[in-house]
């Protein structure tokens, strides 16, 4: 039996699943089985118990999500949107079809009222900006990819056969956008930071109360000039769904490190340790021992038990055809293009077949096969793009002949990575880039 999640109620069930650590099959298991309340009692619950924990933007039914429409895009879960990557052509996104993950309700906050404070033991200048400062500070505009830690966990289930928990985005959750930005290091050199700055905090609490996410400050000033605070996307002020008026951009690390709705920075000579790089985000598994934390450390909404794994930072080099994934094993989201075990069907005859791949350190060449892998041709990239931070899309000539197929494709980067056929398990399924394959029924 398989059970649809563009159901409210059961949006907020699966949310209390995966906080209780319950796989994706665990939690359709239950909900077939006993349902409601077999579920409950496996999150340690009842039906009878008051649930003030479950995130404001759970409560679908009452609350709008998102400021913009949705209906372009994949809803993934309640506060989820993804790209139809199935029919992207445009190299810089749309901002309607631009990804959305969120783990609240996108907040609307006027630029008037905005305020960003930073602050720490690691500084000799606190510092309080209006938005009205920041836009007077020196100003970037730069086209740089931003894509979810989770983009491509689909593949964990059909693929590598992995019980992982997650959002089925397929390759929805990557977008290409034209950021405007203030380096952070127009910020850094006004507050002068001190040698014994650690870590740099990145923080919202405007979403939610638990909202935000550090860096090493060794990243940091390693790229000064390139990671920065974003107010404007596509020549327009940023959108409130993408984090407007001010967010943290953070190229090459997965979304997540590009902390939305942005009001604090602190920068300390401790650790921070937050939801968004311990109980998410983060690589989970036996072959990821755990980070170490300090008495000394600030925990933000977490404890030291729910350090169980290592925090995502860089994303990876990946691929993917603008095809729909066939999704046999997980359930498709809502507005997904395919039913379940459904196969996408072309005509027969000669068409050019369009991708895209990226990395944080530019797309050196990406290579496809029409024979499930038994031969390998090199497609052609098509400009702009292929830069480290960009993606780039590709195309290749392919005389579809009637009968089933299944195509692949896979990227190398300027550093020399190629995707792999298979990594680690983890159990969030995060930065799973393994060569993608396309099933297609050509009549």
């Amino acid at each position: 039996m398989h059970h649809r999640m563009d159901d409210p109620d059961k949006q907020v069930l699966w949310w209390r699943a995966q906080q209780a650590g319950l796989t994706r099959r665990e939690f359709l298991r239950l909900l077939g089985v006993g349902g409601t309340a077999a579920l409950l009692a496996a999150c340690g619950t009842s039906q009878s118990q008051p649930q003030p924990s479950a995130p404001a933007a759970s409560a679908a039914a009452q609350k709008r999500m998102f400021v913009k429409a949705e209906e372009p895009l994949i809803k993934v879960f309640a506060t989820e949107l993804g790209t139809r990557w199935d029919q992207a052509s445009e190299y810089i996104t749309p901002i309607e079809q631009f990804y959305v993950r969120n783990r609240y309700a996108s907040p609307v906050i006027e630029p008037q009222t905005w305020r960003l404070k930073i602050s720490g033991d690691a500084i000799e200048q606190p510092l309080e900006l209006s938005y009205d400062d920041l836009l007077n500070l020196p100003s970037r505009k730069a086209a740089r990819y931003m894509e979810c830690f989770g983009n491509g966990r689909t593949l964990n289930w059909e693929q590598l056969g992995y019980d992982v928990r997650g959002g089925n985005w397929g390759f929805s959750a990557i977008s290409m956008g034209e950021w405007d930005y203030i380096p952070i290091g127009e910020i850094l050199d006004r507050v002068k930071v001190k040698s014994s700055a650690k870590q740099l905090l990145f923080w919202s609490g405007v979403d939610g109360k638990d909202t935000g996410r550090p860096m090493p400050m060794t990243e940091v000033l390693a790229r000064p000039d390139v990671i920065g605070l974003a107010h404007g996307l596509n020549s327009r002020p940023l959108h409130s769904d993408h984090g407007g008026p001010v967010r943290a951009l953070v190229p090459g690390w997965g979304g997540a490190a590009s902390v939305k709705w942005l009001t604090e920075i602190r920068i300390s000579t401790q650790q921070f340790w937050t939801r968004m790089h311990t109980k998410e985000e983060a690589l989970i598994g036996k072959d990821y021992a755990a980070e170490r934390s300090d008495p000394r450390d600030e925990f933000l909404g977490v404890t030291p038990g729910d350090v169980q794994g290592i925090g995502a930072t860089w994303l990876n080099v990946k691929s993917f055809l603008t095809i729909p994934l066939v999704m046999r094993t997980s359930e498709p989201p809502e507005r997904y293009p395919l039913k379940q075990g459904e196969v996408p069907v072309v005509a027969a005859g000669p068409r050019t077949m369009q991708g895209y791949a990226s990395s944080p350190w530019g797309v050196q060449k990406v290579e496809y096969s029409v024979d499930g892998g038994s031969s390998w041709q090199e497609a052609r990239l098509v400009p702009p793009g292929g830069e480290e931070y960009s993606w780039v899309r590709f195309d290749f000539p392919w005389d579809a002949t009637p009968g089933s197929h299944v195509l692949m494709t896979r990227a190398t980067d300027k550093k020399g990575n190629t995707q792999p056929d298979t990594i680690p398990f983890n159990e969030l399924g995060i930065l799973c880039n393994v060569v993608p394959k396309f099933e297609v029924l050509v009549k």
